[in-house]
């Protein structure tokens, strides 16, 4: 397996296991989840700025990796959001 190929697959399961984890925390309980998954990634992007020691390219696809997911879960939680209120709009 080439470093190319490890590292791609290092993100891919990195990501995969970091958005599983969060969907099931806000399947449990969306209204604290959302402030928290909102703290973590603002120190996750303030850790990838800090990146004094060296990660490395496979600490950088993990980091990178867990950044997507708690974005994407956001964005999907704020498309949840924005199709709940039009849902109740269309209800008056």
């Amino acid at each position: 397996m080439s470093m190319t190929a490890f590292i791609d697959n290092r993100y891919d399961e990195e990501f995969e296991s970091v958005y599983n984890s969060l969907d099931k925390m806000v399947q449990q309980d969306r209204a604290r989840a959302e402030p928290y998954i909102r703290g973590i990634l603002k120190n996750m992007y303030i850790r990838q700025g800090n990146d004094w020691t060296g990660r490395g390219a496979i600490g950088d696809a993990g980091l990178s990796a867990s950044i997507a997911a708690y974005e994407c879960i956001l964005a999907e939680l704020n498309s949840r959001h924005t199709s709940d209120k039009g849902d109740q709009q269309h209800e008056r």
